[in-house]
């Protein structure tokens, strides 16, 4: 598969073959992550990779989690099952790569650090795909609680920049037709 057809073709996938990512596999995705163009070459990047015990630590906090959401009717059917449904997916996923990223004093460097982290992330997203590996790129608050910075072993001076969910593709998901097309999107000038 080319590069244009893995990013034409990539999309976000929850559910994954069973089988276990092997550790080449997933050091493989990182090893493209870390290509990212990045400047000044502060490589400003660490990545944490849960699986197995770790990962279904990470899924009961995502269990937790979810159940706060429901916090005020815990024992509705509704709550229950999607309480039940985030654990099981969790629990279903093979791995989650933590991404990390090194908080520099300077606003400059620190927002330069941050598209670079962005840009490693997407070479990740790009390069599963290309080898058969779906991906789920979660972001926002999780990422701030004790509980997954703890999982995460991210120091003070980081900041948790993306969780992906990773595992072998279970068929062929099709991916998302963006909204706009390319005409709204390019202007040219000459």
């Amino acid at each position: 598969m080319d590069t244009h057809d893995a990013i034409a073709r990539r999309t976000s996938v929850r559910s994954f073959k069973r089988t276990p990512l092997d550790r080449w596999a997933i050091e493989r995705l990182i090893a493209a992550a870390v290509r990212a163009p990045n400047h000044k070459l502060t490589e400003p990047w660490r990545f944490i990779v849960l699986t197995g015990a770790a990962r279904d630590a990470y899924a009961e906090v995502r269990r937790a989690h979810r159940a706060k959401k429901f916090a005020d009717n815990p024992d509705t059917p509704e709550a229950r099952k999607a309480v039940e449904k985030t654990w099981r997916e969790h629990l279903d996923t093979p791995a989650f790569i933590f991404v990390l990223m090194s908080l520099a004093a300077d606003p400059v460097r620190r927002e330069e650090d941050y598209g670079a982290v962005m840009m490693a992330i997407e070479n990740l997203l790009i390069a599963a795909w290309a080898d058969g590996i779906g991906t789920w790129l979660r972001t926002g608050g999780i990422m701030d609680l004790p509980e997954v910075r703890a999982l995460a072993e991210a120091r003070e001076d980081e900041r948790i920049v993306g969780i992906i969910s990773a595992g072998y593709l279970d068929g062929e998901p099709q991916p998302t037709a963006r909204k706009k097309p390319l005409s709204e999107l390019i202007t040219w000038k000459e």
